[in-house]
């Protein structure tokens, strides 16, 4: 059966819904906790500026899944940057996912696979060491799915919050 969606290299059009899916991301985790990943005000704008700036970048990979049907908008999309590593280990860079999303009417199709593939074929052809990501401890179907793909959980993250969400530091507290 020929795959319904295309993926390819987003382009500056695509880019207003490509940050559309990755705000649902940043909605999710931040639902998920808070304390970790409260988002700024007005972070649609400023995500769509760095990407916009970044659309070019070789160490940076956004790509965009779209329906085969003419005139669909954007139903999937990916982001993802080389990392230099810390110098403590064999290698100096890998890949990393920063967020990764698909429209709800076109899950269970294949379209976060094929993103997955394709980015596992980019940073391969960069000589990187592996790709990682982070899936929220809530988020049961993006690990199954990302396990599925060969992903391997290497560790725990942990956070202790220090400040409250309501409380902004000031010049006394720096």
């Amino acid at each position: 059966m020929p795959a319904t969606f295309t993926i390819t290299p987003a382009v500056a059009a695509d880019l207003p819904a490509v940050v559309d899916l990755c705000m649902l991301v940043e909605a999710q985790h931040e639902a998920y906790n808070p304390a970790r990943w409260e988002t700024r005000p007005n972070i649609r704008a400023g995500y769509l500026r760095w990407m916009t700036g970044h659309l070019d970048d070789p160490q940076m990979l956004i790509l965009a899944a779209k329906a085969r049907q003419p005139g669909t908008p954007v139903i999937g999309a990916l982001l993802a940057v080389i990392e230099e590593e810390m110098p403590i280990y064999d290698y100096t860079h890998y890949a990393f996912i920063h967020d990764l999303a698909v429209v709800d009417a076109y899950r269970r199709q294949g379209v976060a696979k094929g993103l997955l593939d394709r980015t596992r074929r980019w940073a391969q052809a960069r000589g990187v060491a592996h790709v990682r990501l982070m899936v929220a401890a809530q988020n049961t179907d993006a690990e199954v799915l990302f396990r599925a793909a060969g992903y391997q959980e290497t560790y725990h993250e942990m956070i202790l919050p220090l400040k409250s969400r309501a409380k902004k530091p000031t010049t006394r507290d720096r």
